[in-house]
């Protein structure tokens, strides 16, 4: 029998183990909807003449620039307390390196195939490696979401997956798939190394916009950059940069570190299936049959996972 005060520092675990979920959980959706917008806007962009590599232009020089100010608070000699070695490979890993394999895969292949290969390799690789290397436990409800989540963004591309796809299509897959393996390394290291979200998004930031810039000017010139619409470049800036490349950054790292990997890395795999709604006022597209139902089962999926069904009180 527990005495009185043990009682109470069981109730006060509880309580601060409960508001730390509650945190993680919000944090997941800020990332996973401010992810949709600019996955959007980057249709939409893309729509209105600019090129996969302006958008990455774009979103490092002024995600670089907003978090520059944050890299100088905490110190630049030793990259924020991080340390030069491991402010590198998270760079390498979840910066501008990613984002080009990222892009450049829709080049070659199809927006379905990204939206299927991309969320479902980040969460299957990141949730076996939660389990093997960082020893997270993962509950039956957890698998069972997962598979759930897995199962509606493979609905959500599933049209784009049966039409044919061209011939150099299996290369936008294999670039799809590298870019969610140094993705899932990302999420797991960010998780090892306990390193702060707001540290590690100024780290990547700054050092991403310090090797892209240059690198797009040189390959792009003036030129081209002079014949981009000024008006759509700004705007893809603040969203790829400060929505995508600060904010939905921080908001990802904060629930890794409060959700653990295996319950963090559901939240960007919803994002195909916001996007499908975001998309309808912002490109105009609209849902097929299968996409409704592919985000009403990553929706279970998710759910599920995170236990809401459990606190509702049903089975």
């Amino acid at each position: 029998m527990l005495a009185p005060g043990q009682m109470t520092d069981t109730t006060t675990e509880a309580s601060r183990a409960a508001k730390r979920q509650r945190l993680g959980i919000l944090s997941g959706a800020i990332m996973a909807l401010g992810a949709s917008l600019s996955f959007a806007a980057a249709r939409a962009g893309i729509l209105g003449g600019l090129l996969p590599v302006d958008l990455i232009f774009a979103r490092f020089i002024v995600a670089g620039l907003i978090m520059l100010p944050v890299l100088l608070r905490f110190g630049i000699t030793d990259l924020a307390g991080i340390g030069w070695r491991r402010g590198l490979v998270l760079t390498a890993l979840g910066g501008a390196p990613f984002a080009l394999l990222q892009t450049g895969g829709y080049g070659y292949a199809p927006l379905a195939h990204g939206a299927v290969i991309a969320p479902s390799t980040v969460t299957i690789v990141s949730t076996i490696g939660a389990a093997l290397f960082l020893r997270e436990r993962l509950s039956r409800n957890h698998l069972i979401g997962a598979a759930v989540v897995l199962g509606g963004i493979v609905l959500i591309g599933w049209d784009g997956l049966v039409q044919p796809a061209g011939e150099r299509a299996w290369l936008g897959d294999l670039l799809f798939f590298g870019s969610s393996i140094l993705w899932a390394c990302f999420t797991l290291l960010l998780r090892h190394w306990r390193v702060p979200a707001l540290r590690a998004t100024a780290v990547v930031s700054v050092l991403s916009c310090l090797v892209s810039t240059p690198a797009y000017l040189l390959w792009a010139g003036s030129a081209h950059l002079a014949a981009l619409p000024i008006g759509t470049l700004a705007l893809q800036g603040l969203i790829q940069g400060g929505l995508q490349g600060a904010i939905t950054m921080v908001a990802y790292g904060q629930a890794v570190v409060l959700l653990g990997v295996s319950r963090a890395v559901l939240f960007p795999a919803t994002v195909p299936a916001l996007s499908v709604l975001v998309g309808i006022p912002v490109v105009g597209e609209i849902p097929s049959p299968l996409q409704i139902g592919g985000l009403a089962l990553v929706t279970l999926g998710l759910l599920t996972t995170v236990g809401m069904f459990r606190r509702l009180g049903l089975r």
